[in-house]
């Protein structure tokens, strides 16, 4: 069965991009990554489908709720866990390596710490919190070897969650939440912990981001962007709106504080310039100036704007390949393909 293209051709002005959708037929489908240019449901099994409209079926049963997964693009690795739970399996072609944990701690409210990815030597690596809920541990993702590991007298008392690594894997993202609850924003040196690994003890580089509600992304360049929503000014007062906010690992600095109308939700970087907002449906979001040129009322993303999801509405399985440009999204009649061109 042929996927279905849709192709809305845009202006050449700068803010615009040529989008193109596909649509691939699809039943019950429970998670979604990228592989290449396939898509994987590893919590079905390992199922697989084509941008032809093609569906390579694989029946793999785990006698266990697990409903997200993660994986590490070209290496074969995955791993499949329960969002809200403690339980996970590293997969290498399908095939279970090891069991995974987390504390049961406020398991039941916050997001599953989990990141796959390649450190500059290229080695592939795992990063969670097997131990602690405030305890970050990176161990080679094919032996279990402890890299890195905190494990001093007292860490700083951090909700790990949306873990996420930098293009160049020097940085490690930790958009999780402080008790209150707050939302907050920690990014940990990786080169520094892998020598010094009570580096994963404290708050990481001290980045101003934190708010009633956040989510954060690296960007193509590596800048860290950030969106904010329930913040206050210098008096206190609350801001109306949100703020997307772009840093400068490096040196640790703000480059700049866009004001939003619009609450951002989860990203998706599109470009160095661009970035989805998946708050309800993806939005096009200019980061020069916070507006929206471009949405996709019809695609249904989910209304997360937190690592704590309890008591929200279900995110739909969602893919995002920020190399290249593309999103993928369940929905009941399929899997739907965003697909950004220059």
């Amino acid at each position: 069965m042929k996927a279905l293209l849709r192709s809305w051709p845009r202006r050449s002005e700068k803010n615009m991009f040529n989008c193109i959708e596909s649509c691939i037929p699809a039943e019950r489908v429970q998670s979604l990554v990228w592989d290449g240019d396939e898509l994987v449901d590893w919590v079905s099994g390992g199922q697989r489908y084509r941008m032809t409209g093609e569906v390579i079926s694989r029946h793999v049963y785990y006698a266990y709720p697990f409903d997200a997964a993660v994986s590490l693009a070209g290496s074969g690795y995955a791993a499949i866990y329960a969002n809200l739970g403690t339980k996970g399996l590293v997969l290498r072609g399908g095939e279970i390596i090891r069991e995974i944990n987390r504390s049961y701690y406020q398991a039941n409210a916050f997001e599953y710490p989990i990141a796959m990815f390649r450190l500059p030597s290229g080695r592939a690596v795992l990063a969670h919190c097997p131990d602690e809920y405030c305890r970050l541990q990176i161990e080679d993702l094919a032996t279990g070897e402890i890299l890195a590991k905190s494990s001093g007298p007292k860490a700083a008392d951090f909700f790990h969650s949306r873990l996420a690594a930098s293009p160049s894997g020097r940085y490690l993202l930790s958009a999780g939440w402080i008790w209150h609850p707050v939302d907050a924003v920690n990014v940990y040196d990786l080169a520094t912990a892998l020598v010094d690994s009570t580096q994963l003890d404290q708050g990481g580089l001290r980045i101003d981001a934190w708010a009633e509600e956040s989510s954060a992304v690296f960007l193509p360049d590596g800048r860290l962007l950030v969106a904010l929503n329930g913040i206050e000014d210098e008096e206190g007062e609350a801001i109306k709106g949100g703020e997307l906010r772009l840093f400068d690992l490096d040196t640790v600095t703000l480059l700049a504080a866009v004001p939003t109308a619009q609450q951002i939700g989860s990203m998706m970087p599109v470009g160095n310039d661009h970035v989805l907002a998946l708050h309800e449906h993806p939005s096009l979001v200019d980061l020069r100036t916070g507006l929206v040129v471009q949405s996709w009322p019809h695609l249904q993303t989910g209304t997360q704007t937190s690592s704590i999801v309890r008591g929200t509405s279900p995110v739909p399985p969602m893919a995002r390949d920020a190399h290249g440009r593309r999103l993928a999204v369940a929905q009941e009649a399929g899997i739907t393909v965003l697909h950004f061109a220059n």
